[in-house]
């Protein structure tokens, strides 16, 4: 016989806290095999996003096409082209290596961009093959001018002075990689978006770049 559904002190019906999974009439091992891979991957998904919360994990780099701009941490990026076999005064590099130089621009949109570009910023040449080279100091007495600024414990003027918001600052740096590798490198800066010691959140920009002749 049909019985009318209970009802609370307010007429509301009640309601019986059934899991989803019976009220679907899904069989618990069915309900287990659907929640397990999100069990395995849920941790590692939390992992690797503190890791590179705090930097201990490199940033996924965005790309960015030869001539054009990306902004990073507050500040707008481009890459003007790339030099080899400047040697200056300098003996050369051994056989098989070739030193290569590439030029940033950067303009800080306002104070504290600057200062992350200060305290953060840091350089690397990649190819395609999953290698790397960080930038060398063995060429460092070439005259690159008075305005190039200095990228070797982030980036800051000449005089080691924070880049002033809405000023481009010139930054040239020197890799020294295999002679078959210059034409295929791509230029990469990363720069934290945090003041923050143990949340600096970096982000990454790969730039490429073309020869100046």
């Amino acid at each position: 016989m049909w019985a009318p559904p209970l009802t609370g002190a307010r007429g509301k019906a009640v309601r019986h806290g059934r899991p989803l999974w019976k009220r679907l009439h899904l069989p618990y091992a069915v309900v287990l095999a659907l929640l397990f891979p999100l069990m395995l991957v849920w941790p590692y998904m939390t992992e690797v996003g503190d890791g590179r919360e705090a930097g201990l994990i490199p940033p996924e780099p965005r790309p960015v096409a030869v001539g054009e701009t990306a902004v990073l941490a507050g500040s707008e990026w481009r890459v003007t082209g790339y030099i080899t076999g400047f040697l200056g005064s300098s003996e050369p590099p051994p056989e098989g290596l070739e030193i290569l130089d590439v030029g940033f621009r950067v303009t800080p949109g306002d104070e504290g961009a600057a200062e992350l570009l200060r305290h953060s910023c840091a350089f690397r040449a990649v190819d395609d093959r999953g290698r790397s080279w960080e930038r060398t100091h063995l060429f460092s007495l070439r005259d690159f001018g008075e305005e190039a600024g200095d990228g070797a414990y982030g980036c800051t003027t000449a005089e080691g002075e924070t880049v002033a918001p809405g000023r481009e600052q010139s930054i040239i740096l020197s890799f020294l990689v295999p002679a078959d590798a210059v034409e295929g490198l791509r230029y990469e800066v990363t720069v934290d978006t945090s003041d923050d010691p143990e949340r600096p959140r970096p982000e990454a920009l790969v730039f490429e770049a073309e020869v100046l002749e």
